[in-house]
């Protein structure tokens, strides 16, 4: 075998989980996303509006919140690696339309005190109710949330081997929902 035709460990990996039938061996936000601001599909104020609405839309509570659990990098990550030009353009213009929203109030959302963005966005969110690009946008933004470790096992109950069925289970503040 020549040098040139060597496989390097991660090409040998994934032949050899392809040869057992798996699939990847990582989360699904491990196998999204690049390393660096570099590989970002976003520019620097968009993917930093990226983050202050990912975070206003899953925010931290007692449980850890969409920055915590690495969305805007996956949500990067997506649109450069996998997203149609389309879907991108329809992305780059609501974060566009999401700034210009808060124009108004000052120079724009990032400028904004962290409860007047709230304001702005719940407002926008108002606006846009029956908008299929927003509720795309949304639904990623939670999609990638409660598909990561974080979301998956701190956020929902996880347990990797469900116990026995209960038909009624006693609800406190404390239950969580199951991502089983």
């Amino acid at each position: 075998m020549s040098v040139g035709s060597m496989l390097d460990r991660r090409e040998l990996l994934r032949r050899a989980i392809a040869l057992v039938g798996g699939t990847a061996a990582a989360t699904p936000l491990e196998l999204f996303a690049d390393s660096g601001p570099r590989a970002r599909f976003f520019g620097a104020a968009q993917y930093s509006l990226l983050e202050a609405v990912a975070d206003i839309i899953m925010p931290r509570t007692d449980t850890p919140g969409a920055i915590d659990a690495g969305v805007p990098v996956a949500f990067d990550a997506l649109m450069k690696n996998w997203a149609s030009r389309e879907r991108q353009e329809q992305f780059r213009a609501l974060l566009d339309e999401m700034d210009q929203a808060a124009r108004g109030q000052a120079t724009g959302l990032l400028a904004l005190e962290r409860d007047r963005r709230a304001e702005v966005v719940v407002a926008f969110d108002k606006s846009k109710a029956g908008d299929k690009v927003y509720r795309k946008f949304k639904e990623l933004v939670l999609k990638l949330y409660y598909l990561s470790e974080i979301g998956a096992t701190q956020e929902l109950r996880y347990e990797h081997v469900p116990g026995r069925w209960e038909a009624s289970v006693k609800m406190t503040p404390d239950t969580r929902a199951s991502a089983v």
